[in-house]
C-alpha cells in the first residue's frame, strides 16, 4: 500500500512539474511547436491541446502585427528588420497571466527570416529546422514584441503563425483560454518607389545583367542629394557611392561594379526619408 501511495505521489509530482513547466514555454521545455502551423504538435497543433491548456475560458483572441517603426505594414523588404507584435485579448473575465508562441514560415513551410533583439520575458527556441519565439515565463502583459529580420530576396510570401493563452495561474491546465491566428506578409517588389513624401522617382538600370559599368536612368521628381547603395540579397550594403546631386527631370549617371562577385543584388537610390530600388544581376 505504501509503495502504491509513493507511486501515486510520484506521478502527481511529474504532472505538476510538467504543467508548471509550460509557463517557461512549450518549445523551450518540451520541444513543442503549438502555433497551429503545419506540422504543429497535437490534433489541433495549438495551446488548446489536451495536456497543454484546455480551451474554453476567458474567450481570448490573438492577433499579429508587423511593424516598421510605429507603422503597420503588409509587405517586407528582404533583409530589413521589423517588429513583430503578438497580442492576446480576453473577451471576458480577467486572466492572471498571458503566454504565446509564434513562428514565420515561407511557402515551403520552412523558417523564414530570423528573430533578433528578443523582447524581455521571451526566448527564441530552435525545434528541428524552425525557430519559435515564445514566452520564457508567464507575463501579466498581454502584448509581446520582438525584432524579426526579413528573409533574403526571392523568398516570397511569409506566413506568421501564433497561438496565445490567457491563464488563471491555478497550477493546472484547466480554467484557461487559448487562441491562434496567422498573418500573411508579402515580399515587397524591389522596384517599388516609396517615401515619406510620396513617389520621388522613376528608376531603372542598364545593362542588366551587367559586367563592368552600370548606368542609372533616373527621372527624379525632386531636386536633392542622394546616395547609390548596392545591397546583397540579405540586405547587407556592399557598396556605397559618394553623394550625388539630382535635378528634377531625366538624367543618367554611371558607376563601376566590376569588383562585385557575380550574383543578384539590389541597387538602391536613397535620400533623406525616401528610397527607390531595383534588382541587378552581376555577371
Amino acid at each position: 500500500m505504501k509503495l502504491r501511495n509513493v507511486y501515486k505521489l510520484f506521478i502527481l509530482a511529474l504532472l505538476y512539474v510538467g504543467l508548471q513547466s509550460r509557463s517557461a514555454g512549450p518549445a523551450g521545455v518540451l520541444g513543442f511547436g503549438v502555433t497551429g502551423a503545419p506540422g504543429s504538435v497535437g490534433s489541433d497543433g495549438t495551446c488548446g491541446n489536451v495536456g497543454c491548456h484546455f480551451q474554453g475560458d476567458f474567450s481570448p483572441t490573438a492577433s499579429i502585427q508587423l511593424l516598421d517603426g510605429s507603422d503597420e505594414v503588409t509587405e517586407y523588404i528582404p533583409g530589413k528588420a521589423y517588429t513583430v507584435r503578438v497580442s492576446i485579448v480576453a473577451g471576458d473575465g480577467t486572466p492572471s497571466s498571458y503566454g504565446f508562441q509564434a513562428v514565420p514560415l515561407d511557402d515551403s513551410e520552412s523558417q523564414a527570416g530570423t528573430w533578433s533583439d528578443i523582447g524581455s520575458g521571451q526566448q527564441a527556441v530552435s525545434v528541428g529546422t524552425r525557430e519559435y519565439l515564445e514566452h520564457s515565463n508567464s507575463s501579466q502583459n498581454n502584448t509581446f514584441e520582438s525584432e524579426w529580420t526579413a528573409p533574403e530576396l526571392g523568398t516570397g510570401d511569409v506566413t506568421f503563425y501564433a497561438a496565445g493563452i490567457a491563464a488563471n495561474n491555478n497550477g493546472t491546465s484547466t480554467g484557461d483560454g487559448t487562441a491562434n491566428t496567422s498573418l500573411v506578409i508579402s515580399e515587397s517588389p524591389v522596384n517599388s518607389i516609396s517615401g515619406a513624401n510620396g513617389d520621388i522617382a522613376d528608376f531603372d538600370i542598364f545593362p542588366n545583367p551587367v559586367k563592368e559599368t552600370l548606368n542609372l536612368d533616373i527621372n527624379s521628381r525632386i531636386t536633392g542629394d542622394f546616395e547609390v547603395r548596392i545591397l546583397d540579397v540579405v540586405g547587407r550594403v556592399v557598396t556605397t557611392t559618394n553623394s550625388i546631386s539630382l535635378q528634377s527631370g531625366q538624367q543618367v549617371t554611371s558607376l563601376s561594379v566590376g569588383n562585385l562577385t557575380p550574383g543578384l543584388y539590389i541597387v538602391q537610390l536613397a535620400g533623406e526619408d525616401h528610397q527607390v530600388a531595383v534588382k541587378m544581376l552581376k555577371k
